[in-house]
């Protein structure tokens, strides 16, 4: 009795493996996407709360944090009292555009020299919200007791950065996490 074998190049054979795998293969991708989207809904990152900082200028340009605490998120702001008795806001665009510079010209900020304004304000929680990875210098707080009370709020911005930048799921590569198939 001779065994009939297959053929590599069995068309009909071919065709009909090809054609289950795409059945099976789309049918799998589509309750895919499903798991994905409700795994990267659940694993939003909320936005950390805003900051306001006080600074006080003790003499011409001369400047020390005199107090931080936290805001509603979009509502950060710095709060300038000059030496004269003046006070003045920065917040909004004003405020986005004096920590863009600050953060364009860090290298003269981390040198951490002098007390003028935007180096208090770099080394500010303001700062570190806009980037500045390092804990703040403690000789820009007039009192050291309101640099530990944003110590909270600087942890859940860091943890906001590491959530913000890492993959929404844990699967990547080239299999992501397929439940189904050879070795499962």
């Amino acid at each position: 009795m001779k065994k009939r074998y297959l053929t590599v190049g069995d068309f009909k054979r071919n065709a009909f493996i090809v054609a289950a795998a795409a059945t099976m293969g789309l049918t799998s991708c589509d309750s895919n996407t499903q798991q994905n989207d409700e795994r990267n809904a659940s694993t939003e990152v909320p936005a950390p709360d805003g900051i306001v900082t006080e600074l006080t200028e003790e003499a011409p340009d001369q400047w020390k944090i005199t107090d931080e605490r936290t805001t509603a998120p979009g509502h950060s702001m710095a709060i300038l009292k000059y030496n004269d008795g003046r006070v003045d806001t920065l917040q909004g665009l004003a405020l986005e555009n004096q920590m863009k510079d600050l953060a364009n010209n860090q290298q003269q900020y981390n040198q951490g020299s002098g007390f003028g304004m935007g180096n208090v304000l770099w080394w500010s929680a303001m700062g570190y919200m806009a980037g500045r990875m390092m804990s703040p210098r403690p000789a820009y707080y007039a009192n050291p007791g309101v640099m530990n009370n944003t110590a909270a709020w600087r942890q859940n911005v860091q943890t906001y950065r590491q959530q913000s930048t890492a993959p929404r799921t844990g699967q990547s590569g080239y299999f992501r996490g397929r439940s189904s198939g050879a070795g499962a």
